[in-house]
């Protein structure tokens, strides 16, 4: 079994409701301060939304933010902060809900993920995007979810220019032998069908950077960067272990002008402009 101190995160920093407090205070200041499209359906389901923060410039490049949780848990409204740095830079901003785990299966997760950007796609031009210009950010299990979408949706891959994954979970062993898998119900196939750490990486054609915290478990460190050196000669992938920084506090850097995480990501929009 996977030992619990490695995943429990909220055992591991007891003060993690400050760090999700100043998640939530910086979410409600961006969506008080900017123009957005709150809970736009791209689904019948409940949780099958997003919310939009347009540019003000048409044809804008477009990133999408897709949250972590373990695929069970947590909503988008407590990441609207990470689209400041990118409206400020003239850049459209989705942040996405997908269904959650008992309630579908990792399957039905991706295709959520997938019918997103489909959606966002489809309907740019009235946030100002450009529909074959998006990047796509994901933290924890929303890093995976980036990933594995690129890699299992080839139609989406012309349109993705640049994947930012933090603090991903690329191999879903480990998490099948812990206790999440009580919720998450995890089998041996979905482990093998869904693990990017498994995957032909040679696929991967657009930048991507992986991510992590220096105080995040190792469980965390090691998935980032064995997926990072296993696949560098492969693919264009760059890896960023950030000083100091644990599980909560690197997703606040994505809300943040003048860091390696949101200049690799303004970096990789204006050099494809």
């Amino acid at each position: 079994m996977t030992p619990p101190h490695q995943l429990d995160l909220r055992s591991r920093h007891p003060n993690f409701q400050d760090f999700l407090d100043i998640n939530e205070s910086a979410s409600e200041r961006i969506r008080n301060s900017h123009r957005c499209y709150l809970d736009e359906k791209y689904g019948t389901a409940p949780l099958q939304t997003l919310d939009v923060f347009p540019s003000d410039r048409p044809h804008s490049p477009i990133v999408i933010f897709i949250h972590g949780g373990y695929w069970r848990a947590l909503d988008k409204r407590s990441y609207s902060f990470v689209a400041a740095p990118f409206i400020k830079n003239h850049l459209t901003v989705g942040v996405v809900n997908y269904r959650l785990i008992p309630t579908v299966n990792m399957a039905m997760v991706l295709e959520d993920i997938a019918a997103s950007i489909n959606w966002l796609r489809e309907n740019a031009a009235k946030y100002n995007g450009d529909p074959n210009e998006v990047v796509l950010c994901g933290h924890s299990a929303g890093g995976h979810l980036a990933l594995m979408t690129y890699l299992m949706y080839e139609n989406l891959r012309p349109t993705i220019q640049a994947i930012c994954s933090l603090s991903g979970i690329f191999d879903l062993a480990p998490i099948k032998d812990s206790y999440l898998n009580e919720v998450l119900a995890l089998n041996q196939n979905e482990v093998e069908a869904f693990s990017v750490s498994i995957k032909d990486l040679s696929d991967l054609k657009c930048p991507t950077l992986l991510s992590v915290g220096r105080n995040e478990t190792d469980l965390f460190i090691e998935q980032s960067k064995d997926l990072y050196t296993k696949n560098k000669l492969k693919a264009p992938i760059e890896y960023y272990e950030y000083p100091e920084l644990n599980h909560y506090q690197i997703v606040q850097k994505l809300g943040q002008e003048g860091n390696p995480i949101t200049d690799f990501i303004l970096n990789k929009v204006r050099a494809g402009s």
